[in-house]
C-alpha cells in the first residue's frame, strides 16, 4: 500500500471530503450545551403562609419526587403563596436519558397533585431554562402618548407564533408580557345592597357562559348536534348578562354594578423594562443541531417580513444576537489556529530544512480535516472547546510526522531507495509512535468522559484532541511517510543545527553518566519543588470571561411591590448610564432576565422585590473595569438595596462564589446561626454582600374570626377565607372567546387589593343573615412573617450567600470566612450541620468525578506501555516521568503567577500523556541498540545525542502550537496553557538527562552490583529483548 501512490491520492481525497463537509454542515456555537439536567416546579396557594406552603405544597411534591432515584437534588423555596421546587439530576444522568426521566417527573407530579387542597394550582413543571437564548428581541412603542401593551402583547404572540413555525427554532418565550384579562371590577357597595357578593357574581357569569353542546338529535336519516347561543364572545355581551330579576319586570345587569373591559392584572407579576421604557421581550432559542448563522439569517428575513405588517407605533428591536459572539469567537479561534501553523512551519524551516518542513507541515491541515470529520460522525459541533482542543493538538499533531520524516531522512541518507526507506520507517516506527500516541490520547480520557455539566463543558475539547493525535499517527505512517520516502533524497539537508550546543551536551551527558544515580536524584528536585509549591497557590474553579456584558442584580426588602422596584430601577438606571461607555440597560423586574450567557441561572419567578439588568459595555475592557466602579457608586448611593454586580463567568452555574448552607429543623435557631455567620463574613474586606435564605420578614395582615359570631351569621371559616379572596384576588369565572383567542374572565372587587387596611376592615360581607362589615366578625393584626422557607433534600436550611469584590479568588474568600468563624468560635450545635457550596463545592465536585475514571486509564496506560517496551523496568521509568511532568506543570504555573484552577488541572493531565514522548522515543532508540542495552556509555551518550534533533523539533513546535493561548487576553487559557508549554519544555529537558542515567542505573553493571539475583535474570533474557527490539 505504501508503495502505490494512487491508494495514497485516494486517502488524502478522502480526508479532504470528509473534512470539507464537516465544516460546511456542523452546527456553530460559542460554548458547549449542558445536559437538561435542571428543572423547576411551580405551584400556588393564594394568600397562604410561608410555612402552610412548605406543609401542604412543598412535603407532598418533594415526597413524590424522591422515589425518583436519578434525582440528586431537592432544593425548595415556600413563600407566601408561591412554591418553587429546583430539581438536579445526578451528573451520570446522560443528556439522552433526561426526556425520560422528565416525563417520570411529571407522572409524580400529577400523583402529588391529587393531595394538595383544592384551591392550589396544579404544579407545572418547566425544564427548559438550562440553555442560553440565542436571539433575544423586544416589541416597543414609539407612538404618542401611554404604550398600548395589551395591543403589543397581541403582536408579541403573534411574532413568536411565526418564529416557533421557523426551521431549526427549539423554543421562543415572552418576557414582561401582560397577561390579558376580561377584568370585571364588582361596586361591593352596590352589590351589597342587592344581596350579591362576588362569588355569587362570578357564578352567575359562569351560568350564563353558554359554550357547551346541548346534546344531539339521531334520526333514522340525520345527526343534528345542538347548541346554545349566548356565550361570551364580546365584551358588551357580558356586560349585559342578567342577574337579578327586578319588581318592575326589569332586569339588573352587571354593568349596572361592574365596570367590564380588557386589561391586565391589577399587579403585573413580570415588567420588561426596555430602555427605560416598559416593553415587551422575545426570547428565542435554536436547535443544536442547526448552524447558528444559518439559522440567524433565516430569523432576520422573517423579522422583516413580519415587520412589513407591524403599525407604525410599534417597532422590533434586536437586543442580543449569540451568532454575533460566536462569529467573533470562532474567527478568533480560527485566527490562532493559522498563527499557530505560522509558528510551526517557521520552526520546521530552521530545524528540518524546507523539504521536511513542507512534508511535516501537510500533516496539520490533512490532521485538522480528519479531526472534523470525526467531530461530525460523533455529532460534537464546533465551539470554543472543540476548536480550542485543535488548537492544543496543533502542536501535538506533528510530532509523528516529524519523527517519520527524520526517520525516513536518516535512512535516505544510509542509501536507502525510497520506497525501502518509508517501508523501513513504518515498520520501525509504527509501534513506538502508537505507544506514544496512545500515552497522551489515554491521559485526555478521564476528561472525555467526565459526566456532569463540567465534564461536558471541557470534554469536547479532549474528544477535539483525541480525534486529532489519532488522526496524527495515521496520515503520517500511511500518507506522510510514503511522501517523505519520495521527495526526500538521500542529499537532503537536515536543516540547521549547532554543533557548538551538541558538543557541549554530548560532552555534559558523558559526565552526567559518570554519576548516573546522583544526577537522577537531582533530576528529581525540581520536580519536587513544584509538588511543594502546590500548596501555596490560590486555588480557582473557573475564571470569569472576557465578554462585552455583566451582569447586575438587585434585591429590595422582602414585601416590597413590584412597581416600587421599578422605579429602583428607574434610580439605578441614571447612576449607571452616566458611565459613556454603557451602550445599552435594559431590566427585567419580577422574575430572571432571559439567559443571554451559557452559565446564568433563570430561577426567580415570583420575586417582586427581585430585578436583573442586561447590560451590554462597548467593550470587554471597559466591562471589567466597570465592575468594580458600578459595585461601589450603588452601594453608596443605594444602601438600602443589595446591589450585586458581577462578570459573566465559566464553566457551570453557581448562584454565588461562596455559599454555606445550615440544615435543622428549627427556623428560629437556622436564623440566629445564619445571622451570625452574614455577621462574620461581612466583616471581611473582600465580602460585597451576603444574603441568608431565612433572614427577611414581610408584614403579613392576620385575621381573627370570631367563630361564634360566625356560626351567628351562619358562615364558616373557610366560607369567609373564601369570599375575602375572590374579592382581593378575583376568581375567574368563564372565559371570553374572540376569534381564536380565549381571554379567562376574572371577577373581583373594584379597588379592594389596593385599599388601606382600616378600609378593608369595613369590606361589606353578604352573609345569610344580612351584610356585614368584616369588622364585626373578626379583628385584624399586623404582625412580621417568614417571607420564605428554604428546604435541600427534605430538610430545613438556611443558605448563606456571599459575594465577593470582583478580583478576589472565591477560594480565598472561603479560607479567610473558615478563619473567621474559628477565631469568633462558631459552632454549630447538634442536630445542625454545616455544608459547604458554591464554587468550592462545584471544584470539589468536577474533581472527584474526573479522577473517577483515573483508575481504569491507567491501567490501560500501563497495558500500553508495557506492550510497547516489553519490559516493567523501562514502563516505570516512563510513568516516573510522567510523575515528573506533574510536578514541572504545577512549578511552571507557579512561576508565572497563575491560581491552581480546573483548566489546570486538565493541562496537568495532558501534559502526563504529552511530556512523556521525549523519554518514549528515546528508551526506544536505547532499546534498538544492543550496545545501549549492554550498558555502553558511549553508545547510550550517541544514540541520544541522534534523537535530539527531532526531539527538540517537536517540543519546539508544541510549545509554537501554544503559543495563541499563551498570549489569550483573560485568564481562562493562558493557566491552561502554561502548564502545557512549561511543563513540557522542562520535561524534555530533564528526560535528556534523566531517562539516560536512569536507563544505565537499570542496565549492567549497576544492575549487577546492585540486584545481582535480577542481573542473572536480565542476562538469560538479553538475547531474546535484542531478537525482538525493532532494527
Amino acid at each position: 500500500m505504501l508503495n502505490n501512490p494512487r491508494y495514497i491520492a485516494l486517502g488524502v481525497a478522502l480526508v479532504l471530503v470528509a473534512g470539507l463537509a464537516a465544516v460546511a454542515s456542523l452546527p456553530r456555537l460559542e460554548d458547549p450545551r449542558f445536559g437538561n439536567r435542571h428543572g423547576i416546579v411551580l405551584s400556588s396557594l393564594p394568600g397562604a403562609s410561608a410555612e402552610r406552603v412548605e406543609t401542604l405544597i412543598v412535603e407532598p411534591i418533594e415526597t413524590e419526587l424522591r422515589s425518583i432515584p436519578e434525582i440528586n437534588h431537592l432544593d425548595s423555596t415556600a413563600k407566601s403563596g408561591v412554591a418553587a421546587i429546583s430539581i438536579e439530576f445526578a451528573d451520570e444522568v446522560k443528556p439522552d436519558d433526561t426526556d425520560r426521566l422528565w416525563s417520570e417527573v411529571r407522572d409524580k407530579l400529577e400523583k402529588a397533585a391529587k393531595n394538595l387542597p383544592a384551591d392550589a394550582a396544579p404544579p407545572q413543571l418547566d425544564h427548559e431554562r438550562n440553555y442560553a437564548f440565542t436571539w433575544i428581541g423586544s416589541l416597543r412603542w414609539q407612538g404618542e402618548g401611554q404604550a398600548d401593551l395589551l395591543r403589543m402583547g397581541r403582536y408579541a404572540e403573534e411574532l413568536a407564533s411565526h418564529l416557533r413555525n421557523l426551521h431549526g427554532t427549539d423554543i421562543v418565550k415572552l418576557w414582561g408580557a401582560p397577561a390579558e384579562e376580561v377584568q370585571v371590577k364588582v361596586d361591593v357597595i352596590k352589590a351589597g345592597a342587592v344581596g350579591l357578593d362576588v362569588p355569587a357574581i362570578a357564578a352567575l357569569l359562569g351560568n350564563s357562559d353558554a359554550k357547551t353542546a346541548a346534546g344531539e338529535l339521531v334520526s333514522d336519516k340525520q345527526r343534528l348536534s345542538m347548541e346554545l347561543l349566548g356565550g361570551f364572545d364580546q365584551i358588551e355581551r357580558i356586560r349585559r348578562t342578567p342577574l337579578l330579576t327586578l319588581a318592575d319586570g326589569g332586569s339588573l345587569q352587571l354593568q349596572d354594578i361592574a365596570r367590564v373591559y380588557r386589561g391586565e392584572p391589577v399587579v403585573p407579576s413580570e415588567l420588561a423594562i426596555i430602555d427605560g421604557e416598559r416593553s415587551i421581550a422575545i426570547a428565542v432559542r435554536m436547535l443544536p443541531t442547526v448552524r447558528g448563522d444559518l439559522w440567524a439569517e433565516d430569523l432576520r428575513h422573517e423579522l422583516q417580513e413580519f415587520t412589513k405588517n407591524l403599525p407604525d407605533e410599534i417597532v422590533v428591536e434586536e437586543l442580543f444576537s449569540q451568532e454575533r459572539y460566536t462569529s467573533a469567537r470562532l474567527s478568533e479561534l480560527v485566527s490562532n489556529i493559522a498563527l499557530g501553523f505560522l509558528f510551526i512551519f517557521s520552526i520546521l524551516l530552521f530545524t528540518l530544512g524546507w523539504r521536511s518542513a513542507v512534508i511535516v507541515a501537510l500533516s496539520l491541515p490533512l490532521t485538522m480535516l480528519y479531526a472534523l470529520a470525526c467531530m461530525n460522525i460523533s455529532g460534537l459541533p464546533i465551539h470554543q472547546m472543540s476548536v480550542t482542543g485543535l488548537i492544543v493538538a496543533l502542536g501535538i499533531m506533528v510530532d509523528n510526522a516529524i519523527v517519520v520524516a527524520d526517520m525516513v531522512r536518516r535512512y535516505r541518507e544510509s542509501g536507502y531507495s525510497a520506497v525501502a526507506a518509508s517501508v523501513k520507517a513504518f515498520k520501525h516506527l509504527w509501534v513506538p509512535l502508537l505507544g506514544s500516541t496512545l500515552t497522551t490520547m489515554l491521559t485526555f480520557m478521564p476528561i472525555a468522559m467526565m459526566p456532569g455539566s463540567a465534564g461536558e463543558f471541557i470534554g469536547p475539547l479532549a474528544n477535539s484532541v483525541i480525534f486529532a493525535l489519532f488522526g496524527s499517527w495515521i496520515i503520517s505512517l500511511f500518507i506522510i511517510a510514503p511522501i517523505a520516502g519520495r521527495w526526500l533524497s538521500a542529499e537532503q539537508a537536515p536543516g540547521m543545527s549547532s554543533s557548538a550546543i551538541n558538543r557541549w551536551f554530548r560532552a555534559f551527558l558523558s559526565r552526567a553518566l559518570m554519576w548516573p544515580r546522583r544526577v537522577a536524584l537531582l533530576c528529581c528536585v525540581l520536580p519536587l519543588i513544584g509538588f511543594m509549591v502546590l500548596k501555596t497557590l490560590p486555588e480557582q474553579f473557573f475564571p470569569p470571561s472576557d465578554r462585552d456584558m455583566i451582569d447586575i442584580e438587585v434585591y429590595l426588602p422582602a414585601g416590597t411591590g413590584i412597581r416600587e422596584t421599578q422605579r429602583a430601577t428607574e434610580r439605578m438606571s441614571e447612576w449607571i448610564n452616566s458611565h459613556s461607555e454603557i451602550e445599552a440597560l435594559h431590566w427585567f423586574v419580577g422574575r430572571s432576565a432571559p439567559s443571554f450567557y451559557y452559565n446564568l441561572l433563570d430561577n426567580r419567578d415570583g420575586t417582586p422585590n427581585y430585578a436583573q439588568a442586561m447590560t451590554t459595555v462597548s467593550d470587554p475592557t471597559n466591562a471589567n473595569r466597570l465592575v468594580s466602579v458600578l459595585q461601589d457608586e450603588l452601594d453608596q448611593a443605594f444602601p438600602e438595596y443589595q446591589t450585586i454586580v458581577r462578570r459573566l463567568g465559566q464553566g457551570p452555574p453557581t448562584i454565588a462564589p461562596v455559599e454555606l448552607r445550615i440544615y435543622g429543623s428549627d427556623i428560629a435557631q437556622l436564623k440566629r446561626l445564619g445571622d451570625e455567620v452574614r455577621r462574620i463574613a461581612l466583616d471581611l474586606d473582600d465580602v460585597v454582600h451576603v444574603r441568608d435564605s431565612l433572614g427577611e420578614v414581610v408584614p403579613k395582615l392576620w385575621l381573627d374570626v370570631e367563630e361564634s359570631e360566625a356560626q351567628r351569621s351562619q358562615v364558616g371559616l373557610r366560607d369567609v377565607s373564601q369570599l375575602l379572596a375572590a374579592s382581593v384576588d378575583g376568581v375567574i369565572s368563564s372565559s371570553l372567546l374572540d376569534g381564536s383567542e380565549q381571554l379567562p374572565v376574572r371577577v373581583s372587587g373594584a379597588g379592594v387589593k389596593e385599599t388601606s387596611v382600616d378600609r378593608f376592615l369595613s369590606f361589606p360581607l353578604i352573609l345569610p343573615t344580612g351584610s356585614r362589615p368584616l369588622s364585626a366578625i373578626s379583628s385584624a393584626e399586623l404582625r412580621p412573617a417568614q417571607a420564605q422557607i428554604t428546604r435541600r433534600d427534605g430538610r430545613r436550611m438556611n443558605k448563606v450567600e456571599i459575594y465577593v469584590r470582583d478580583g478576589v479568588l472565591p477560594a480565598v474568600v472561603l479560607a479567610a470566612v473558615r478563619q473567621s468563624l474559628d477565631d469568633h468560635d462558631f459552632i454549630v450545635p447538634v442536630g445542625y450541620e454545616l455544608e459547604i457550596g458554591g464554587e468550592a463545592e462545584g471544584r470539589n465536585r468536577a474533581v472527584g468525578k474526573l479522577m473517577s475514571s483515573v483508575g481504569i486509564i491507567l491501567v490501560l496506560l500501563i497495558v500500553t506501555v508495557v506492550m510497547a517496551f516489553n519490559s516493567f523496568r523501562l514502563s516505570a521509568l516512563v510513568f516516573a516521568v510522567a510523575f515528573q511532568s506533574a510536578g514541572l506543570g504545577i512549578f511552571s504555573l507557579w512561576l508565572a503567577g497563575y491560581p491552581f484552577g480546573f483548566t489546570a488541572i486538565i493541562g496537568l493531565m495532558g501534559l502526563m500523556g504529552l511530556a512523556v514522548n521525549a523519554a518514549i522515543v528515546i528508551l526506544t532508540e536505547l532499546k534498538a541498540s544492543p550496545l545501549a542495552m549492554a550498558g555502553n556509555r558511549a553508545e547510550i551518550v550517541e544514540t541520544v545525542s541522534e534523537c535530539t534533533r527531532h526531539i527538540s523539533s517537536t517540543t519546539i513546535t508544541t510549545v509554537a502550537g501554544l503559543v495563541p493561548l499563551l498570549i489569550a487576553e483573560g485568564t481562562f487559557w493562558p493557566p491552561f496553557a502554561v502548564v502545557l508549554a512549561g511543563g513540557t519544555v522542562l520535561t524534555t529537558i530533564l528526560s535528556l538527562v534523566f531517562v539516560p542515567t536512569s536507563f544505565l542505573v537499570l542496565r549492567r553493571p549497576y544492575l549487577m552490583k546492585y540486584f545481582p539475583g535480577l542481573a542473572e535474570d536480565e542476562l538469560k533474557a538479553e538475547p531474546k529483548e535484542q531478537l525482538s527490539a525493532p532494527l
